[in-house]
């Protein structure tokens, strides 16, 4: 079984893979939520220190935000008790662990969302909804609404599933042979997500990127978004930092002298 930072990295790599899938052309989710967790949905923003700066947030919503929080990490500590395999699974086992977890991801955000959008108000929800999509990066592309609102085709779609794809694949390749932390995977990674942003990128128009522009809203320093991520028990995601993590998005711990001392994988 793989240890709790490992098996983190692994959830969120394998559902921003599976959102390709799940939101190809006829798919998609209700609503056209964000990428959900895993692709910095509402949800997982929200309880972030920057976010509630920028949505100019009151103490009582905060506090209601907090609330909210915790009844979200529960249900997600419930969603992945048991899991979902290990190392040696086949693909077909692979395919089936995706699905589950993003139709995991799907219900929380379905049950939670509608709590959430009833503390913000109007100005609020839409300026998260910007947030969220650049904080979702390429999975923003996979979103019903930036689908609608660019005229995205079919056959667009299916390039843009397929980069993703790409990406996903690459990137459980690279954790699959042990790039799970250091400077030298952490270049690598931001390397891939380069690559898959640019080919992205190249497959809308000029026009369509510029509409996409206007939907983002103003610049949002997602940088800011480490440490605030509402996910999976133990928070944090590949790559950045949570609560009592380090720079490498591991959690750390302490010994009996009281001095910080990394996991080991």
């Amino acid at each position: 079984m793989l240890r709790l930072s490992r098996w983190i990295a692994v959830v969120a790599i394998l559902l921003s893979a599976s959102v390709a899938f799940a939101q190809r052309p006829g798919g998609g989710q209700p609503g056209g939520r964000p990428g959900g967790f895993g692709g910095g949905g509402p949800l997982a923003l929200v309880n972030n220190e920057a976010v509630q700066k920028d949505l100019a947030l009151k103490e009582d919503q905060i506090s209601k935000l907090k609330t909210l929080g915790e009844s979200v990490r529960e249900e997600m500590r419930t969603a992945f008790a048991g899991g979902f395999g290990g190392r040696d699974q086949s693909d077909e086992e692979r395919a089936k662990a995706r699905e589950k977890m993003a139709e995991s991801m799907k219900k929380v955000n379905e049950k939670f969302q509608p709590k959430l959008d009833e503390i913000l108000d109007a100005t609020q929800r839409d300026r998260l909804k910007q947030i969220s999509l650049q904080a979702s990066g390429s999975q923003a592309y996979q979103n019903a609404e930036v689908i609608a609102a660019l005229k995205i085709s079919k056959d667009q779609q299916e390039k843009l599933a397929a980069v993703s794809k790409e990406h996903g694949d690459k990137t459980r390749e690279l954790f699959g042979q042990g790039g799970g932390g250091g400077e030298d995977a952490r270049t690598k990674l931001r390397e891939l997500s380069e690559s898959r942003d640019k080919a992205l990128s190249e497959v809308l128009t000029a026009e369509q990127r510029e509409q996409f522009t206007k939907m983002k809203g103003k610049a949002f320093d997602v940088a800011a978004l480490r440490g605030g991520f509402s996910g999976p028990p133990g928070g944090g995601r590949p790559g950045q930092g949570g609560g009592g993590a380090n720079p490498a998005g591991r959690p750390q711990r302490k010994t009996e002298g009281g001095d910080k001392k990394k996991d080991s994988n």
